[in-house]
């Protein structure tokens, strides 16, 4: 009887988890991006197994990134030479 009960349990707890249906991917014809659609008319945008969006430029985000950070290298850079130079002139005076 309890092995009844046990099994009717995990059913009744079960069913509304079997009610969902899984959603739908949908690619955008204009820019390419992956979309989750459910059936309730959610959406979402749909993303890579390394957390980057599913489009086509989100594979180019990195070569921007890298290149974003040599920048702010070169301008620590020579923001730092910019102030060598006013120290030097400054002990001349």
């Amino acid at each position: 009887m309890r092995w009844l009960v046990c099994c009717v349990g995990l059913l009744a707890l079960s069913g509304p988890a079997l009610a969902l249906d899984e959603p739908v991917v949908w690619r955008d014809q204009d820019t390419g991006c992956g979309y989750l659609l459910t059936p309730s008319g959610g959406i979402s945008l749909r993303y890579r197994r390394n957390g980057t969006p599913d489009c086509p430029d989100a594979a180019d985000s990195g070569v921007i990134d890298e290149t974003a950070r040599g920048i702010a290298r070169g301008l620590d850079a020579l923001q730092r030479e910019v102030d060598r130079l006013r120290e030097r002139y400054d002990q001349r005076r």
